[in-house]
Formats: C-alpha cells, sequence, structure tokens
C-alpha cells in the first residue's frame, strides 16, 4: 500500500509539473506575440466585412443578414444615408468625418477601423468596432474593444489604444500592411489561457494529496503513527497555501471570479475561492482521519482516563464552534456576498459558493460530534455520555459568557443537542431508524447555520446602512471631482474663455463649458463673473452681497478644496451637491457653480447618464432616506413617505439610533443641531431568510447522499443498492427533473407574459403621447426648440423617454438630448424599425436595443399630425426597465423558492413511500432470511392481492413444500450419514485391527519357538501396543459418539468478554505473543460451555498451525458490530491451501498429522446450533483468521 501512496504521489507531481510549466511558458510570451495575435484576428474580420462588401449592389435588404454590432455598414448615395445597420454611428456629420478620416475615425465615442466600396453612385462604408472611448464609465457604460478581437475584461484597462504615436506604443496595421493605430500594455497585462482546463489539473493533483493520505492514515500501525501522517499532511498544505495565497499562483485559477481577491478585504481568507479549498480542507482532513482512526480500546490509561478524553473531545467541539463562528462573522462582514440566496437578489456565484463553503463547514461540527460519539461508545455507557456532556457544555457556556468568546447559549445548546441526539442513535436506536435520526440532526444544522448567518449579516447591514448614511451626508460626487481635477488648468488657461470674460459672455462660457469641459455630467451650471464693485441681490432674503465678498464666504465657511484645483467642494447639508470655481482674469473674478440633487436623478432618467463609478459597490438593498435641517424636511427619496417634521421620530438624541415604525426600520443619524439623516429599510427585507434552512437542508442532503459524512464508519450509506434506496432516489430524482423542466418552463412563460404585459403598457403610453403629440404643429426642435421643453415635461410625468424621427430616420427632437449629446445613442432610428414601418407600413414595432450594457424595450409606431406631416415617434422604455426586471425576479424568486420547498417535501416523502413500498418485501425477506431447514418456518399473512400479495403467496407454498422436503430430506440424511459414519468406523477400526493381527502372529510364532524368555519380552511388547491401539480404537469411537450425539444446548446469559479472557489465558503461556482487544461488558445468550468449547478449539488449532522456526503471534478482537458480537482469531501460521478451504468444517477432515479432524466440524455445529456463523480466511505462508458471529444484547 506503501508503494500504492507513492505512485500516487509520484503522478500527482507530475501532473503538477506539466501543468505548471505548460501554464509558465503560455504567460511568457512577449509583447511581440500579442501584438501578432491581435492583428490576426482583426485582420480575420477584416477579411469578413470586405467579403461582404463585395455583395451589396443597388440595394441592401436590412433584413438579410443577421448583422454583427461590431461591425457596422453604411451606405451613402450623393452625401446622403441611404443604408445602415447600427443606429450608434448616427451623427450630423458622418459621411463628411468617414470621408476626412483615412483609416481610423471616431464616432459617439468609440473608434472604428473603416473600410471603403464603391458601387455605382453609392459608397459603401464597413466600420469594424475597435474600442470605447467614453468620457466616463459606470455600471452600463464600459469602454470595451469590440468583440472579435477577443480581448479579456480584465486585461481592457490594461491596453492604451491611440491613433496617433505614443510612447513605447506598438503600431498595429491592417492585413494590407497601413498603419492604423498604436497600443501599449501595461505590466499587468496577461492572456488568458483555458482556466477550466488547467484548473482540471490542479484539482486532480488537489484530490491526489488527499488519497495518498487515506492510504497513509489507513496503514498506519499505531495511533502515533497515524497523529505523525496528520501533523505532516497539515504542515504540507499550510506550505501550499501559503505559497498559493502570496505569489498568487497559478494564475489560471486566480483569474477565476470566485478566486478575485477583489471581493474580499484584508484577513485571512483572501477569496471565496480560498474560503471554499479551506473548508473542504478541514472537512476532508477530518473526516479521513476519523474514518480510520486507530485506538486500542483495552489499554488501561484509556480506561483510566477516559472522561478527560472525553472533556477534551467535547472541548474540542467547542473549539471548532467558536472559530466557525469567528469566520462566518469575517466572511460576511469582508466579502462582498450575501448569504440571503432565497431572495436571488444579487446572489452571484460568489455567495452561492460562499453559502456552500458556510454549510460543509458546518458539516464539519457533526463530523466531529459524530466521531466523538463513535468513541465514547466503546469507553462510556450512555448514562455517563449524558452526564459528561450536559456538565461540559454547561461549564463551556459559562465560561464563553465570561470571557466574551464567538460561542453563544444558543451555540452551546447546538453542541449539547446534538450530542444527545447522536449517542441515542449509536446506543439506543435500531440500526433501520439510524438514517431518520441522522436527517434530523441534519435539519436542526441547517435551522443553527441560517441562525449565525442572518445575525451577522443583519449587523453587516446595519453597518452599511451607517455607512449608506455617511455618504448621504457627505454630499460629494467623487467621480466628478476627478474631472474638476482635470479640467481646472484647463480653464485657467484658456484663451476662449479669457476672451468671453474679457466680453462678459457668461452663455459663451457656460455653453462652452457644457460642449468641452463636462461632457455627460448632469450638472446645473451657474456663471457669475465679478469686478471689484460689483454686487449681488440673494433671492431667499432679498440682502445685497459685495459680488467677490459673497462667494469668498461661501468658500471660507463652507468649502474645502477639491485636490490642487480652482474648485471647492460646498457643505450645506440641503440635498445638494455644490462646487464652486473661482478663476481670476486680471481684474475679473469668474465663479463657476455647479449643482446637482444628491443621488436623485429623477424618475425616468436612463441608467447610463449615471454619475455613480463602475467601481462603486452596489447597494443590494432597497434604501429610502430623507435629510431634516432644522427639524424640517428638505430632501428625500426611495418608497417610504416621509413626515414632515423630525420630531414624528421621536426626541433625537446624539446616537445613531434605529426605531421601528410604520413596517419600516429607521436609522437614525444626528448631523448638527436639529438636523439629521433617516435611512430607513423595509420589515420583509429579511422575511424570506429562513427559506435558506431549505436550501442548506438541500445541500446537506446532496453532500451527505455522496457519502462524504455517512460514511464516517462505512455503516451508513446513502449509496447503497438496496431497493428502498433506488425507489427513494428514483422518486427523488423523477422530481427533482421534472421540478426542473417545470420551474424553467415557468420561469420562461411568466417572463414573456411579463414581457407582453409591459409591451402592452408601452403600446398604451405610445397611443397616449402619439394623441397628445398629433395636435402640435411643430416637433422639429430645428423650427420650434420649445417642444424640448414639452417632451421633458411629458416624460417627467408619464416615466418613459420620448424620440421623433424624420420618415428618413434622423433624430428631430427627443425628451432626453444629454444621450445624444453626450454620444451614448447615435442621432439615427433603429433601421429594422424604419424598415417595419416605413416599408412594410407597420403600425407599432417593439424590439429590445442596447446602448452600453444596459439592454431595455423600445417601441416606435408613426405620428401623423394633424397638419399632415409624417414623423416616427419612439418611445424607449429606459425608466420602467428596472421595473420589467423586479417583476420578472419576483416570479423567478416565489417560482424558485416553491421549487426547492417541492423538493426538500419530496425527499422526505420518498422515505415514507419507499418505506412503505418495501415494508412487505422487507417482510418477506425477513422470513426468509429466518428459514431454517429443520427449523419452524411461519407463513406470511397478506391480504392484498397485488404482485407482493403473489410473491407472500409462492413464499408459502415453498414453506409447505419445504417441510415435506425437510422430512424426505432428513431421512435420507440420517441413511448417509449412518453409511457415511459406518465407513468412516469401519476405515478407523480396520486401520489398527491390522496391526493387532501381525503381532497376534508374530506371538504365536515365538511360543512355537519354545523360548520362554523370548516369549515373555515379546509378549510385553505386544501386549503393551495392543492396548495402545485399543485405547486410540476408543478414542476414535468416543469422537464419533460425540459428533453423532451433540448435548443439549442449555442457553443462559453471561459476560462473553470474561469468558474469552479466561480462555485466551489458557494459552499465555504455549504462544510467544499473544494480543487481545476485547471490549468490555460484551454479554451473549448461548451454552457458556459449548462456546468455551468452540474457542478454545480454535485457539488451539492457531497454537498448532504455527511452525516451529517461526515467532507465534496470534490477535484476538471481540467487539459488538450491528448489535452483534464479532470474534475475531487471528494467527500467523502456515495457512491453508486454497484448494482444501471448502472441506475445512467437514468431519474427519485435517491438515495435521494427528487428529480426527471432528475439531472444527464440532465448533461449527455448536456456532450454527445458536443462530451464529463461523468463517475463515487465509493465505498461505501468512496465516489464518477465523471469524465467530454470534447474537449479542444490548
Amino acid at each position: 500500500m506503501k508503494r500504492k501512496a507513492w505512485v500516487v504521489l509520484v503522478l500527482g507531481l507530475l501532473v503538477l509539473g506539466l501543468t505548471s510549466l505548460t501554464e509558465y511558458l503560455f504567460y511568457r510570451q512577449e509583447e511581440n506575440t500579442w501584438v501578432r495575435r491581435f492583428e490576426r484576428r482583426l485582420h480575420s474580420e477584416e477579411v469578413k466585412a470586405d467579403q461582404l462588401l463585395a455583395t451589396f449592389k443597388d440595394s441592401v435588404d436590412i433584413n438579410s443578414h443577421e448583422w454583427d454590432e461590431d461591425v457596422i455598414f453604411v451606405g451613402f448615395q450623393d452625401g446622403k444615408i441611404v443604408f445602415w445597420t447600427n443606429k450608434a454611428v448616427g451623427t450630423a456629420d458622418l459621411y463628411n468625418e468617414l470621408k476626412r478620416s483615412r483609416q481610423i475615425v471616431e464616432i459617439n465615442n468609440a473608434y472604428y477601423e473603416v473600410r471603403r466600396k464603391n458601387y455605382k453612385d453609392i459608397e459603401y462604408f464597413a466600420l469594424l468596432h475597435i474600442k470605447d472611448n467614453y468620457p466616463y464609465t459606470n455600471k452600463y457604460v464600459k469602454n470595451k474593444f469590440g468583440n472579435f478581437l477577443k480581448i479579456d475584461t480584465d486585461n481592457i484597462d490594461d491596453i492604451e489604444m491611440s491613433p496617433v504615436p505614443i510612447k513605447n506604443g506598438l503600431l498595429i496595421s491592417d492585413k494590407d500592411h497601413t498603419p492604423l493605430f498604436y497600443i501599449t500594455y501595461s505590466g499587468n497585462y496577461k492572456e488568458r489561457m483555458s482556466n477550466v482546463f488547467l484548473l482540471c489539473f490542479y484539482l486532480l493533483f488537489f484530490l491526489s494529496l488527499f488519497y495518498v493520505y487515506d492510504i497513509l492514515q489507513k496503514n498506519a500501525p499505531t495511533l502515533k503513527w497515524q497523529l505523525f501522517y496528520l501533523v505532516l499532511f497539515v504542515g504540507v498544505l499550510a506550505g501550499i497555501r501559503y505559497v498559493v495565497t502570496v505569489f498568487h499562483i497559478p494564475a489560471s485559477c486566480y483569474n477565476l471570479p470566485i478566486f478575485d481577491n477583489t471581493i474580499s478585504k484584508d484577513f485571512f481568507i483572501s477569496s471565496i475561492g480560498d474560503l471554499l479549498l479551506t473548508v473542504f480542507c478541514v472537512f476532508q482532513i477530518l473526516y479521513i482521519t476519523f474514518a480510520n482512526l486507530k485506538i486500542n480500546y483495552q489499554n488501561e490509561i484509556l480506561k483510566h482516563y477516559r472522561y478527560v478524553i472525553g472533556v477534551v473531545f467535547i472541548l474540542f467541539v467547542f473549539l471548532y464552534v467558536d472559530f466557525f463562528n469567528f469566520a462566518i462573522s469575517l466572511v460576511v462582514e469582508n466579502m462582498d456576498i450575501h448569504m440571503n440566496v432565497a431572495r436571488l437578489v444579487h446572489v452571484g456565484l460568489a455567495s452561492v459558493v460562499g453559502f456552500s463553503s458556510i454549510i460543509v463547514a458546518g458539516l464539519v461540527i457533526v463530523v466531529i460530534i459524530y466521531s466523538s460519539v463513535s468513541v465514547f461508545q466503546r469507553i462510556l455507557s450512555f448514562g455517563s455520555v449524558v452526564v459528561l456532556v450536559t456538565i461540559t457544555c454547561s461549564c463551556l457556556c459559562l465560561i464563553s459568557y465570561v470571557w466574551h468568546t464567538h460561542v453563544t447559549f444558543w451555540d452551546c445548546f447546538f453542541i449539547w443537542i446534538v450530542f444527545l441526539l447522536l449517542a441515542v442513535n449509536k446506543y439506543l436506536v435500531k440500526r433501520d431508524v439510524q438514517r431518520s435520526m441522522y436527517i434530523l440532526v441534519i435539519f436542526l444544522l441547517s435551522i443553527y447555520l441560517v441562525m449565525i448567518a442572518k445575525t451577522y449579516e443583519h449587523d453587516k447591514e446595519l453597518r452599511q446602512r451607517a455607512s449608506f448614511a455617511t455618504e448621504l451626508i457627505e454630499e460629494r460626487d467623487y467621480n466628478f471631482e476627478k474631472r474638476l481635477v482635470e479640467i481646472s488648468e484647463e480653464i485657467s488657461f484658456s484663451p476662449e474663455i479669457a476672451e468671453m470674460v474679457r466680453q462678459s459672455d457668461a452663455s459663451g462660457i457656460d455653453s462652452l463649458l457644457w460642449d468641452k469641459y463636462i461632457i455627460g455630467y448632469n450638472y446645473y451650471i451657474d456663471i457669475t463673473l465679478c469686478r471689484p464693485l460689483d454686487s449681488l441681490l440673494l433671492t431667499e432674503n432679498k440682502e445685497l452681497w459685495n459680488c467677490r465678498e459673497y462667494f469668498n464666504s461661501q468658500i471660507r465657511r463652507l468649502g474645502r478644496q477639491v485636490g490642487n484645483s480652482h474648485f471647492y467642494l460646498i457643505s450645506e447639508f440641503d440635498g445638494w451637491v455644490t462646487y464652486i470655481g473661482k478663476f481670476r482674469y486680471k481684474q475679473v473674478i469668474l465663479y463657476v457653480r455647479f449643482d446637482a440633487m444628491k443621488d436623485n436623478e429623477g424618475d425616468g432618467y436612463p441608467q447610463i447618464l449615471s454619475r455613480r463609478s463602475v467601481t462603486d459597490m452596489d447597494n443590494i438593498y432597497r434604501y429610502s432616506y430623507a435629510k431634516y435641517k432644522n427639524g424640517e424636511l428638505i430632501s428625500s427619496s426611495g418608497d417610504f413617505i416621509y413626515y414632515k417634521k423630525a420630531s414624528s421620530f421621536g426626541e433625537l438624541n446624539k446616537n445613531i439610533e434605529v426605531v421601528v415604525k410604520d413596517k419600516y426600520s429607521h436609522m437614525l443619524i444626528p448631523v448638527e443641531k436639529n438636523s439629521m439623516v433617516v435611512v430607513s429599510l423595509h420589515d420583509n427585507t429579511f422575511s424570506l431568510y429562513y427559506m435558506n434552512v431549505l436550501y442548506a437542508f438541500f445541500v446537506c442532503i446532496i453532500v451527505s447522499s455522496y457519502g462524504l459524512f455517512f460514511n464516517v464508519n462505512r455503516n451508513i450509506n446513502f449509496r447503497r443498492g438496496t431497493l428502498k434506496a433506488r425507489i427513494k432516489n428514483s422518486v427523488v430524482s423523477l422530481i427533482f427533473v421534472l421540478f426542473v423542466l417545470l420551474t424553467a418552463l415557468s420561469i420562461y412563460l411568466n417572463s414573456r407574459s411579463f414581457e407582453e404585459r409591459h409591451s402592452a403598457k408601452t403600446k398604451e403610453l405610445q397611443n397616449y403621447i402619439n394623441k397628445e403629440l398629433e395636435r402640435f404643429e411643430c416637433v422639429d426642435s430645428r423650427i420650434c426648440p420649445d417642444i424640448i421643453k414639452t417632451l421633458s415635461d411629458m416624460s417627467e410625468v408619464l416615466l418613459v423617454d420620448i424620440n421623433i424621427y424624420l420618415p428618413n430616420g434622423y433624430l428631430v427632437s427627443t425628451s432626453r438630448p444629454e444621450i445624444f449629446q453626450n454620444g451614448f445613442d447615435g442621432l439615427l432610428i433603429n433601421p429594422r424599425a424604419l424598415d417595419a414601418i416605413g416599408r412594410e407600413g407597420t403600425m407599432s414595432y417593439i424590439l429590445s436595443e442596447r446602448i452600453g450594457d444596459l439592454e431595455y424595450m423600445s417601441a416606435y409606431m408613426p405620428l401623423i399630425l394633424d397638419n399632415g406631416k409624417t414623423y416616427i415617434l419612439n418611445v424607449p422604455y429606459f425608466a420602467q426597465n428596472d421595473e420589467l426586471n423586479v417583476d420578472i425576479l419576483i416570479m423567478i424568486i416565489i417560482t424558485v423558492n416553491i421549487a426547492i420547498i417541492m423538493m426538500v417535501l419530496a425527499f422526505i416523502l420518498s422515505g415514507l413511500l419507499a418505506e412503505r413500498v418495501t415494508k412487505p418485501l422487507q417482510m418477506v425477506n425477513d422470513k426468509l432470511r429466518l428459514m431454517r431447514i429443520g427449523g419452524k418456518n411461519e407463513k406470511i399473512f397478506y391480504n392484498h392481492k397485488d404482485e407482493v400479495g403473489a410473491l407472500v403467496l409462492e413464499y408459502n407454498n415453498m414453506v409447505d413444500k419445504l417441510d415435506e422436503s425437510i422430512v424426505q430430506l432428513a431421512k435420507s440424511e440420517r441413511e448417509s450419514a449412518w453409511r457415511e459414519m459406518a465407513r468412516q468406523i469401519a476405515h478407523e477400526i480396520k486401520n489398527p485391527l491390522t496391526p493387532m493381527k501381525l503381532n497376534v502372529q508374530f506371538m504365536q510364532r515365538s511360543l512355537v519357538q519354545g523360548d520362554p524368555e523370548l516369549l515373555k519380552e515379546r509378549f510385553k511388547k505386544v501386549s503393551s501396543m495392543l492396548i495402545e491401539q485399543i485405547d486410540n480404537m476408543a478414542s476414535i469411537a468416543s469422537a464419533f459418539s460425540d459428533f453423532a450425539k451433540m448435548p443439549i444446548a442449555s442457553l443462559e446469559e453471561f459476560d462473553l468478554s470474561e469468558l474469552l479472557k479466561n480462555c485466551v489465558m489458557l494459552f499465555k503461556n504455549n504462544i510467544d505473543s499473544l494480543k487481545c482487544q476485547i471490549e468490555p461488558g460484551l454479554r451473549g445468550v448461548a451454552d457458556k460451555e459449548q462456546i468455551r468449547r468452540v474457542f478454545i478449539n480454535i485457539l488451539k488449532n492457531a497454537e498448532q498451525s504455527i511452525p516451529e522456526d517461526r515467532k507465534g503471534e496470534v490477535f484476538v478482537i471481540a467487539r459488538r458490530v450491528d448489535g452483534r458480537i464479532e470474534v475475531r482469531i487471528k494467527d500467523n501460521g502456515c495457512g491453508i491451501p486454497e484448494e482444501l478451504r471448502a472441506r475445512i468444517f467437514e468431519p474427519n477432515f485435517t491438515t495435521k498429522s494427528s487428529g480426527t479432524g471432528l475439531g472444527l466440524a464440532i465448533s461449527n455445529k455448536i456456532v450454527e446450533s445458536m443462530g451464529g456463523t463461523i468463517d475463515f480466511t487465509s493465505e498461505i505462508g501468512v496465516g489464518s483468521e477465523f471469524v465467530v458471529t454470534l447474537n449479542g444484547l444490548k
């Protein structure tokens, strides 16, 4: 076995070495290799685009292809656009931009490579999307490369692209070797291999280590060696973990999302993947160690200190639970994961893995307790275990309370109750009920784990709410501040702004700032030019201030400089984010004031214009909040309708407090005198939390089904191939498959239904808008600019956005000009919508569109004004997109949770169903197992006329036939036995008669010779020999008599452990090494003297089987197994040849040179008469082991 361990270890190291070498060689690639790969992908897409361009003729049907979003085709005739495949490139001067550009053009925040083709008077262009170049990024707007370039999302920020030469830039050329642009790779850039492929090989090595450890533990000679292997293996794993976490190797694993250490803060578990591997290692180490534990229960020291050992085991459980609570608190607090998987909201892979890891870690508690109880069963009585566990848990609970450990009263109670349940299970419960007891323990474990997770997550929510309140109090926009720092010096030294200041052109400065410096930021701009004697009249209180003195006072009292810029953050706690910039141009000071509502972008405002950074953590809780200043409500947001007065929440304290009112939990955070921030959360946020018990129970059952827990003592295993297990597994599997299919179908149908409902709502709104706009004389903002204000007001009321296009597809009016001004969307209509409405005459067309990563529904329909002018009305469903997602998500939550409930019920009910179905079969099985030839075989009474009834009928017929056959067989066996007995007796008697006859004849010859002395001497020898032969014949006759007439067994209850010890003592001086491991208190019901005869016979055979030139070793083991007593007697004798083993229990058969050969036959007959069995295993030259199994008492 050691050789096998070495082979597996070497193979594992070989796999590790080859995998690491492959990964190392791949990651050593130089930049030139990356550039060639980049160009190869680009050239491949160029070839495809050119091939498609070659097919374009006089016209192109928009529905003729599935157009790639990253390869956009446009066509112009006489400088006017006549064909396009994507509206993203729509600009007012697109044709001239394409004509002026050579190979690279920037259109609407994205770089494109331009490919051209002319056909008659039509100019076709193919625009290959290279990379986005947004002014800022957020949740939906991110700078990406074209998909065909296959740049990993983790590498996007590590590649810089520029259309002009840059330092250390690497030139990228097209397939015709024409220079296009330059790129540079940062030091963090890494090409990614197939993570799954490499991960499989690393896992193979990882699992091989546990396989080797399992082999070592199984073959360890003593407990000391097992402890040595344990310490060695833990050290090896600790070393591997240190190298992996410090050096972040292997890189392929750390590229996986679950090994992303950005979701974890600085503590000893660096990522979700690290947590999963750590928990798996702890679980497997304890499982393998306890499963192979070799303890000499006959050791006097163990017996003497058995209560101390019991306390040590319970203390070990206590310490693990303390560490477990500590680990959960760190995981929940420091990792951006959420344990409320029942809500399915913000539950990603990391949360699922974290939830599963905590469950497996919780299963370790039950593994330790189960193993502890298994040890207690050998050294303590049930009453002692109950008293010991109760006293120890009470003391540890008191200690944890005094020392303020992570263990609470409920933790101690859980340890106590699990100890008691498993002790009852091991000591008192029958085997067929044990599985139900284990399921109960697992269900309690699931409740316990969810209670702990809820406690820590609730604490985390309160901290997160306080952090959210802090952000509200700050009233800052860090993303905008970065932009202010960037533009500060540009504004200071801008000749354009200086000239406008000289001309007092405030509106020109406003337009310049919007168009050049703060594109994409939703702030109100107020421009003030202050000369030395200028004054300001404040509209709030009609006070007159010196212009410079007013702004300087604002900056001095409330301002905080933004970096090293000319801008200051103004903190007034008024619900607005305010910045003031101060720039001097000779005698004139320019004050630029930016104002925006903090985190209030208005209903229906597109998420793509959000100012939140892409790195900002999403808030998973639906908070409402309000700000009170001087006791009055100044701003609010969210679902909760706040009171006008802060006093409605009660008296304001100086400390943070939580108040529950109107089904909301309100956190009150004082800011200054009579001012505070209130952050509220609905009480139903954690209402589904205890649904996680079912998920936890489900995961525990899955883990248990594969024997990771129930196989500790090799007795209980869900994978046993019984009919009951197959019925249960079949029912559960069938229900699981059906529920998966039905759940998927339900989600699909309900999602379609929700989408149709929202589409209908969109059409309704669209029809309403259409009717409202029909009465207008003009809806073209180029002619009537006021229509923008009208559309914006309508948008805010209806919570939708509105776009109006000309029949040729150009945008003329919109309620959200920011989207198009900032280049987030193009000025062209969706070409498929234009084709459906313009060419096919469709009256309503709804399709899915995308801006960045934001998908939304967009509805189009013709708009015909009363004056006869025609347009195309578009209602993009921005504002209600989240509403649609929430509706679908709620439906999915309900469906999945119902499915989980049904799965758990199916698992429980399948056991009852399997029990009911197999109960008659089990009854037949029990009767068949008890059927004995010569015994009293009982019939089965079963009234149902089904398949089982037919089986019972056949069984009863078989019993009748068996009784008849027994009579005939007994008669035949008696006759055969007597014939065999007569033959054997004749043979045994005939053997000594021959030498007796020869000696008598010899005496006759001596008598004839007449020599008295010789006759006397010969008579003496012959008589001695005859007496010996007669004695031998008498012995043979007695042996056959004993075998033929076994004494009637006198059943009595006795201490089998004591009887076996006495038998062993008889051979103590005859065998060099006689060891025994006899479990105390083994009580049996049998004939005590006959059982003694059996053990003495087997021990005597063991002694006689050992060659004279070998040191004799006999090992005796007695223990209780599944309610019966098992006695093993093993020797190191010469063994029994293979061809003789089948006859070992036959009468008159022996492998020795002397003896009658009846000892084992008599022993076998004695054991079988008492309902037991006797069996053996043997190996030539190694020895034999006899196993006697008897009925015992509990």
